[in-house]
């Protein structure tokens, strides 16, 4: 069985510097994984979670991986995508639609896990995030500093 876990992350403020990452697991084995930055440009939190969302479901449509468990700390990004939640933010909308028809293409699941409580999919997503986003402060305050 396969199952899935993607997550976002702001840094600074939010909408702050931006990272989102996924992972794939095969009965209980890391297979595969991703993590992108999302700046320079400023995002907010919700923005990166949804990317983390789509990217996840972008590869598995592109490697025809189906009926995969996906599991999300945020509880607006599934609920919005499930149709659960009203999204009234246009860009949210559109990601919405976006994640729900590859969730609906695919034959996958769409779940809420608490974030930070231990489940290792979503430490690992997190952690690569924050990776992701170390990786990119330095380079962040050196255009800051340029600027002032």
């Amino acid at each position: 069985m396969k199952t899935g876990y993607c997550d976002g992350a702001c840094r600074l403020s939010n909408p702050g510097l931006c990272a989102c990452a996924w992972v794939l697991y095969e009965d209980g084995v890391e297979e595969t994984r991703a993590a992108v930055y999302l700046g320079p440009e400023l995002h907010t939190n919700n923005y990166a979670e949804y990317m983390g969302l789509i990217a996840l479901l972008e590869f598995l449509y592109t490697f025809s991986i189906r009926n995969v468990i996906i599991y999300s700390d945020s509880q607006l990004v599934v609920n919005q995508t499930n149709g659960r939640w009203a999204c009234t933010h246009l860009d949210m909308r559109q990601f919405a639609a976006r994640a729900y028809g590859l969730i609906q293409q695919g034959c996958h699941f769409l779940k809420h896990i608490k974030g930070h409580e231990g489940f290792e999919g979503n430490e690992r997503a997190d952690q690569l995030c924050n990776q992701v986003l170390d990786e990119h402060m330095e380079e962040y305050y050196a255009t800051q500093q340029r600027k002032t």
